[in-house]
């Protein structure tokens, strides 16, 4: 039943067919992860999104500077291939420069507002050693390649492509791995919305409840 033979491995509770078919797809495949499109990553963490996350009205009637206002994506607004409606209706205030440094002054209104909420950001737990408007694993939300982003939880991985110089940030609801190029980017789209890619990591997300599954970076790390 063990996925394989290293400790903790997961049970794959499949018939004998079923199994057969998820072992040949397994072998004819190069994991994710050692392919060059490399590990998926977690999407943004903000460890605290009432400071950070906004509507666009928002952003506009607290007169926050609008290069640091950029398009925020969550695991609940994908669908396969594009958005849900009302997506692009999100924002985050982004306190970095675009290789993800954080800011070394926040300008005038972004300060205004983030400073609202400074105990709660300066006791985050991941925030020890930067300014207190850091953001965490910035990397995902880099726009100078292409990137696929698919959901944390679903009944499928629900997957979209960000073309390069997209500033959408998906936030850590979402999985993103950082694609060489676009063809690159848009196969494994492919691939992770086919009913043959589902069915596949299905049989080795972590279930939830309602029949979701859980398509985390070390299960989607070994997609074929």
């Amino acid at each position: 039943l063990a996925l394989d033979d290293t400790p903790g491995a997961p049970w794959l509770l499949l018939p004998p067919d079923v199994r057969e078919a998820f072992d040949a797809l397994s072998a004819a495949g190069l994991p994710l992860a050692r392919s060059p499109l490399a590990r998926p990553q977690l999407g943004v963490k903000c460890g605290c999104n009432e400071a950070f996350v906004l509507d666009r009205r928002e952003a506009w009637s607290e007169a926050l500077e609008p290069h640091l206002v950029r398009p925020l994506l969550r695991g609940e607004h994908l669908a396969p291939w594009r958005p849900v409606d009302g997506a692009r209706d999100s924002a985050i205030l982004w306190t970095h420069d675009k290789r993800g440094t954080p800011l070394a002054e926040l300008p005038a209104e972004a300060h205004r507002r983030l400073s609202r909420w400074k105990r709660q950001l300066e006791q985050r737990s991941d925030g020890r050693g930067g300014p207190w408007w850091a953001l965490f694993r910035t990397e995902a939300a880099r726009d100078d390649r292409a990137r696929v982003v698919w959901g944390d939880i679903g009944r499928s991985p629900r997957a979209l492509v960000l073309p390069r110089g997209d500033a959408t940030v998906p936030l850590n609801t979402c999985y993103v791995v950082r694609a060489p190029s676009d063809d690159d980017a848009h196969t494994l789209a492919v691939l992770l919305n086919s009913s043959v890619g589902t069915a596949w990591l299905a049989a080795l997300a972590e279930p939830a409840r309602g029949g979701y599954r859980r398509f985390l970076g070390w299960t989607c790390a070994r997609f074929p």
